[in-house]
């Protein structure tokens, strides 16, 4: 998991750059250069998620929520 927080942060901090630019005076280009290079760090991002991610134990069958240990009816 902790080669995950690599691409995650940062996509976040170009997100929230990118998201922080639109409102101050930076020239179009640059803000349009952004917006290209999120898309493509989110697809990125996602892509090392889902190949380095550890599947879930829990099945939907025996439990609704991953995360809440009651069991389904």
């Amino acid at each position: 998991m902790k080669a995950l927080r690599f691409p995650i942060g940062i996509t976040t901090f170009v997100l929230f750059f990118y998201a922080i630019s639109t409102l101050v005076d930076i020239p179009y280009s640059l803000v349009f250069m952004l917006f290209l290079l999120t898309n493509v760090l989110f697809i990125w991002m996602v892509i090392r998620i889902l190949k380095d991610g550890k599947p879930s134990e829990k099945t939907f069958d025996e439990y609704f929520y991953e995360d809440f240990p009651e069991k389904r009816n």
